[in-house]
């Protein structure tokens, strides 16, 4: 194969998918426990039914552009749509990273942001944070001023940690940098916090955001970016033609139209989250972190055995001790709360 593919492919590990399979309680992807109602589903599929499938659907959706920039207070060329937010940072890589740029990240964080990186050919700069350490400012600063990366990459509140970064600390790096600034706020419903009106004041900040989360749509794959015109202008040349179906288009258009039983369930699951740290504040051998998204790490003894045993008992967390600095962390995603209530007790009899 070395004769085929790229040094950096060969050499690289990739994103490996967690195990997906049906269990008591599914809590290892960070996804909504919350279908979409069956009357919801019914009525979707019979318009669907209607539209021709044998026809390209809109090249971006000028519908759907104007409905999530409304509700952004933005202008619809402020947006660009795409196949789940991953694709996105993909584009956004593509079209700013050429070989050695260098590319400022923040371990652990998001995989794909390593990932993407090496494969644009980008010189991949790691400033680890622990999660138990607040964020490191005065260095990240440091190596803005020596560094001179062409890409910030940032995740808000920070996928697997779940900290999360203000929004003067945010400015503050838009502030100093030299090149883009992109922001992942895969989780932002869950934090009450944004950093959509510092777009106002940083042309060269984009915000990723997605359906997959909140808006319990990880099967259907609709993100979206939000940025200046400008920035947005230059991004479209290098994102795919024709990223989001019929389907997927529908189907947000219709949520964002309801959006209030997105946001019922983001409150439900916010006071879950807090509930459930709360609980497991109250086991003395593991030590879990305050969370401002849908997910809380906790670091506990013998991990790999603890989360084999919770396999055993139906429940499915995320082993993420192969991050940087997380070696015996698990993480554990929010439920409903009959599934909170089985993973603390699972979880109580793995630790005994």
């Amino acid at each position: 194969m070395e004769n085929y593919f790229k040094k950096t492919v060969l050499h690289l590990q990739g994103y490996s998918a967690p195990p997906q399979r049906q269990m008591r309680a599914k809590l290892n992807q960070n996804e909504s426990p919350f279908d979409l109602p069956a009357e919801f589903k019914k009525q979707v599929l019979a318009t669907a039914a209607a539209l021709s499938w044998n026809r390209y659907p809109m090249n971006e959706s000028s519908d759907l552009k104007q409905a999530i920039a409304s509700w952004h207070g933005l202008q619809s060329d402020q947006v660009l749509l795409g196949n789940g937010s991953n694709q996105l940072l993909q584009t956004v890589l593509s079209a700013a990273v050429a070989e050695n740029d260098r590319v400022l990240l923040f371990p652990p964080t998001f995989g794909l942001f390593e990932i993407f990186g090496v494969l644009y050919g980008g010189n991949v700069l790691t400033l680890p944070q622990a999660p138990s350490d607040p964020f490191p400012m005065a260095e990240a600063l440091r190596r803005i001023q020596s560094e001179q990366p062409r890409i910030i990459l940032l995740c808000s509140p920070n996928n697997p940690t779940g900290a999360l970064l203000s929004l003067p600390q945010v400015e503050t790096l838009c502030e100093q940098a030299c090149g883009l600034v992109f922001l992942d706020e895969a989780y932002a419903e869950f934090s009450g916090q944004t950093a959509i009106p510092l777009l106002k004041k940083y042309p060269q900040l984009i915000i990723s955001r997605t359906f997959s989360k909140a808006f319990s749509l990880a099967g259907l794959r609709l993100g979206y970016l939000l940025a200046s015109a400008e920035c947005i202008y230059q991004l479209r040349k290098a994102n795919l033609p024709y990223n989001v179906n019929l389907l997927t288009e529908l189907i947000a258009m219709q949520l964002l139209e309801d959006r209030e039983t997105m946001l019922r369930q983001v409150s439900e699951l916010v006071k879950e989250r807090d509930w459930l740290l709360s609980e497991m504040q109250r086991i003395p051998t593991i030590r879990p972190f305050p969370s401002a998204a849908n997910f809380i790490l906790f670091h506990c003894p013998y991990a790999d055995l603890v989360f084999d045993r919770l396999k055993d008992q139906g429940i499915l967390v995320r082993n993420v001790g192969g991050y940087p600095l997380l070696k015996d962390h698990l993480r554990v995603s929010i439920g409903r709360h009959e599934e909170n209530q089985w993973f603390l007790e699972a979880l109580k009899a793995s630790l005994s």
